[in-house]
Formats: structure tokens, sequence, C-alpha cells
């Protein structure tokens, strides 16, 4: 039966995923309707809002696309990791250990305190909502010769 593990989310991330392209979109309505005293003229201004609001939204767009829905999904045979348009599935026969990690490197994960899943094709870093519960879960589904942390 399969099993899935939302991605914990840290608020300090989601805040910069939020709030960067939001500065940005309101920096560009700002200078394109308010600010004036730039002493640009008028035309260049709302070009530049208009610039700084298409790339915030840009921006946004991306975020959503690589980053929601985060979640991991224990099947029968595989571990399939999602998170927006990356999908990984790492089958439970490749799996060489699982580590607790507190890392910042890229990974399909909105939070910090991660589980390392080292497999054949490499490492994968995931953070699941309850880790303990996930690394049971998973070690569980392993053959019984293979990672045990």
């Amino acid at each position: 039966m399969a099993k899935t593990y939302k991605s914990a989310v840290d608020l300090w991330i989601l805040a910069i995923m939020i709030g960067v392209p939001l500065a940005v979109i309101l920096t560009g309505v700002s200078i394109a309707f308010g600010l004036y005293f730039f002493h640009w003229h008028e035309s260049l201004g709302r070009f530049a809002g208009a610039f700084l609001i298409l790339t915030g939204a840009g921006t946004s767009a991306l975020i959503a696309t690589f980053a929601f829905p985060c979640c991991y999904t224990l099947t029968e045979t595989e571990l399939s990791i999602r998170c927006g348009a990356y999908k990984l599935v790492v089958p439970y026969n490749k799996i060489q250990r699982l580590e607790l990690s507190c890392s910042l490197w890229n990974a399909p994960a909105l939070s910090v305190n991660r589980v390392k899943i080292i497999h054949e094709g490499g490492i994968c870093l995931v953070s699941p909502k309850n880790r303990g519960e996930f690394i049971a879960d998973l070690q569980a589904r392993l053959p019984s010769s293979r990672a045990r942390a």
C-alpha cells in the first residue's frame, strides 16, 4: 500500500519564496504608478515598473512550478519524490543508507531538517513532516540487508 508524506515547510523559506517576488511586484507598481521623485520621464517609469511587475510574476510562476506540491510517496517497490515539475523515482533495492541531515543544499525539500538518502545513483535530500515516521516506514520497506540508519 502506497503512503504519501508531505514536505515539512520552514516558515523562513516560505517567507522568502513569497516575499521576494511580492517585493519586486510592489516595487514595480510603485515605480509605475506613484514614485515620481526619480524625475524620470513618465513612460520610462511605467516601462521600468511593468518590467519589474512581469519579473516578479515570472519568478512567482517559476517558484510555484518547481516547488509545489512537494511530497514523497512510498510504494510497494520504490520511493517516488515529487517537487513541482521535478520527479525522481528510487527503487528500494538501490538505497544504501539513510541519514538525518540539516542542509541548505538544493533539494526537493522545503525545510532544512532533512533525510539524506544515499542510493546507487547518488544522494537525495528530502524533508518529510514527520522524519521519524518516514524513516521507520522507509526502512520497513527496504530489503533486510539495506539502509539501517
